[in-house]
């Protein structure tokens, strides 16, 4: 199925209504969790909408209210929808075509298994299968700590390969000076996550790039793994867990 024929039964809806149609649309379809304006604007001109250039996209998601979710600057907002916009939405819209959608779900999952094989520790490799378990079950939070544990493994990994313990103690005791002295493989897990990739990047393991989207990654993680209102979503989960995929291995 395609977007314009998705958009057909709501060609008298409001613009904000198709609006988050297209998003709910793309998501469960595409792999596509966030959407700046100018990807709904392609999408929705591709789906030959009339009128399109008359639409503030803007303003139309940022009267949704609790319906979707902002990050970053007005300019240049990133907008992805909410559980409960989720919800909502499955309440008017179209229903999703669960048959396409059921092959692209085993399609991705065979691709992330793929990615795992390929991943050559066997203690890190059987936590990101793990993770790749849950994303499957629906278990989004579990994958993503579990993802988590495996790219904490293998940062380890790479600093006790690479690096000698007096090295290691230096840079970690240059931001902690009570940090643990590091004499064996086992030392680096009494280190908390932002230490040990503050120490991977003073000694080369990891870049500033990299550690910026370890720590964002961190973030994520630690939402997930304490109790609170999170409640993430399947492609926030698979892409936590492509990107850290994509980024360590």
């Amino acid at each position: 199925m395609k977007l314009i024929e998705y958009l057909a039964p709501l060609k008298n809806s409001s613009q904000q209504a198709r609006i988050l149609a297209s998003m709910y649309f793309l998501e469960a379809t595409e792999d596509k969790s966030t959407f700046t304006t100018g990807d709904i604007r392609a999408q929705l001109a591709a789906a030959r909408v009339p009128n399109l250039k008359t639409w503030n996209i803007a303003a139309r998601l940022g009267a949704a209210g609790h319906l979707v979710h902002a990050d970053g600057a007005t300019t240049a907002r990133i907008w992805e929808l909410t559980s409960s916009g989720r919800t909502e939405i499955a309440a008017w819209a179209p229903p999703l075509p669960v048959e396409e959608r059921s092959v692209i779900k085993k399609a991705e999952a065979a691709a992330l298994r793929g990615k795992v094989a390929a991943i050559s520790d066997p203690e890190t490799k059987a936590f990101a299968s793990e993770a790749v378990d849950c994303l499957d079950v629906g278990a989004h939070r579990a994958a993503i700590v579990f993802m988590w544990v495996a790219a904490v493994h293998e940062v380890q990994e790479r600093l006790w390969n690479t690096s000698d313990g007096t090295s290691i103690t230096a840079a970690a005791q240059s931001h902690n000076p009570r940090a643990k002295v590091c004499k064996k493989r086992d030392d680096l897990s009494e280190y908390n996550e932002e230490l040990l990739l503050q120490v991977a990047h003073d000694l080369g393991i990891i870049d500033k790039n990299e550690k910026a989207e370890l720590i964002k990654a961190l973030g994520l993680r630690n939402s997930s793994g304490h109790p609170n209102k999170l409640r993430p979503g399947e492609h926030r989960a698979k892409a936590h867990i492509e990107d850290l995929i994509t980024m360590l291995f």
